[in-house]
């Protein structure tokens, strides 16, 4: 795998890529120290540079371009986002493939610490650009790298920070945005319709046969119809933000490949431990689940209990992230929902913080597509330890998702008693 430096380029050609394989793969694992959230995005340019076709802009709410040229694949591993570039279906007017990464918040490009993009084919590793944190300072997006046509695809570590966030890119790139209409605001106001002229009345028919036209010029073509303007995109990501609220995951497409990765972060920069201490927080993602063949069991790190990827209940922990360092977070797939009746999604506080009311705990749930779903651990009681977060339910379409961010003081066997899924439980260590 070569080694890319800050604005090297090179066509794809002489990395070993032919026209034999025209898809390539890119993954995008960029590292931030504080743990910022931060949304990857691919911009598909016509030659002037521009984002003509709205449809090209493939970001968290629009994870496919329409003739499946690009695809967000989802995150993988380290990587926060995989794309997939096929050239044999990319239209003729795409010419530049502009690979972002975007801080929310108030991060910044100057926390990053490790990551960077990496170009595949065909499975294997051609080529990698890896950022440096010294390169930057309070940019909020990056243009990590591209893929252009020069005689050839080409492939160029771009690594150009931009001041503005995503939002900010969309526009520079030509892209409109949906503003967001405040709650209780009226609509911006609409032009009236046109109104017709009067029609001249129509003449009689005269009698006896029709004339004949002598040296008619031929008639005009009718203009070309103007193009249908895009509708605006939206930036917006899905929040459940009230207990309640729910969304529905579809299975029918692929009931056995439909994967939720459900992610657990929070701000590992507090330091407030039950002894006063600099111990940094310590939370743990789990759940408990019943699946549709009657089995019942606990997902979690503390008794060890991890699950598995390739057998029942196919529900896997990845890992347990005591250090705070991990900058994923903590990681629970579901890799078969069409199996489970119900899921209780938890987080609990092991140690390092007294609740999580200092912690600003968030979990996202990520679709196969693309698709996010984020629900903050918000109003949380003093002195609870554990949160019931999120259920998910299997129904006849597939699964709903419900946020339920219901806090208990006396951790697990208190929310089993709510929930009543009846476990006997004892005192774990890990």
């Amino acid at each position: 795998m070569k080694p890319f430096t800050r604005g090297q380029k090179a066509s794809l050609a002489s990395l070993g890529i032919t026209a034999a394989a025209p898809a390539v793969t890119l993954s995008v694992s960029l590292e931030l120290s504080g743990n910022p959230e931060v949304d990857v995005s691919c911009f598909g340019l016509d030659a002037e540079g521009k984002l003509s076709d709205d449809r090209y802009f493939v970001f968290y709410n629009q994870p496919q371009s329409p003739c499946g040229s690009l695809t967000a694949k989802g995150p993988s591993g380290k990587a926060r986002q995989v794309f997939e570039a096929d050239f044999s279906k990319l239209p003729d007017k795409i010419k530049r493939l502009v690979f972002t990464a975007t801080v929310d918040g108030n991060g910044s490009m100057r926390q990053i610490t490790g990551g960077g993009v990496r170009l595949s084919s065909g499975g294997t590793d051609i080529a990698e650009f890896q950022p440096q944190a010294g390169d930057y300072k309070d940019e909020k997006a990056l243009m990590l790298a591209e893929l252009y046509w020069k005689d050839g695809w080409r492939f160029a570590a771009t690594g150009q920070g931009f001041a503005a966030g995503l939002g900010g890119l969309l526009k520079h790139f030509g892209g409109e945005i949906l503003e967001e209409q405040k709650p209780g605001g009226a609509p911006p106001p609409q032009p009236p319709p046109a109104i017709p002229p009067s029609m001249p009345p129509i003449p009689p028919i005269p009698a006896g046969p029709p004339p004949v036209p002598v040296n008619m010029p031929p008639l005009p073509l009718p203009a070309a119809p103007p193009p249908v303007p895009q509708a605006p995109l939206s930036l917006k990501k899905l929040t459940l933000e009230k207990p309640g609220e729910r969304k529905t995951i579809s299975l029918r497409k692929s009931p056995g490949q439909e994967v939720i990765h459900i992610n657990l972060n929070w701000d590992r920069n507090l330091k407030k431990s039950f002894f006063g201490g600099s111990q940094e927080a310590d939370l743990d993602l789990g759940c408990l689940y019943v699946t549709r063949d009657g089995s019942k069991g606990c997902i979690q790190a503390l008794g060890g209990s991890f699950g598995s990827r390739t057998a029942p209940p196919f529900i896997h922990l990845d890992k347990d992230d005591r250090s705070g360092q991990a900058t994923d977070g903590e990681n629970l797939y579901i890799l078969r929902p069409d199996l489970i009746e119900r899921v209780l999604v938890y987080a609990f506080v092991y140690e390092g913080v007294a609740n999580f009311s200092t912690v600003n705990a968030r979990l996202t749930f990520k679709e196969s597509d693309g698709s996010e779903t984020l629900v903050r651990l918000d109003s949380p009681t003093t002195g609870a330890t554990f949160c019931a977060i999120a259920m998910i339910t299997r129904t006849a379409q597939g699964v709903e998702l419900v946020k339920e961010t219901r806090y208990f003081s006396k951790g697990h066997r208190e929310a089993d008693g709510h929930y009543g899924f009846g476990f006997q439980w004892s005192k774990g260590s890990k």
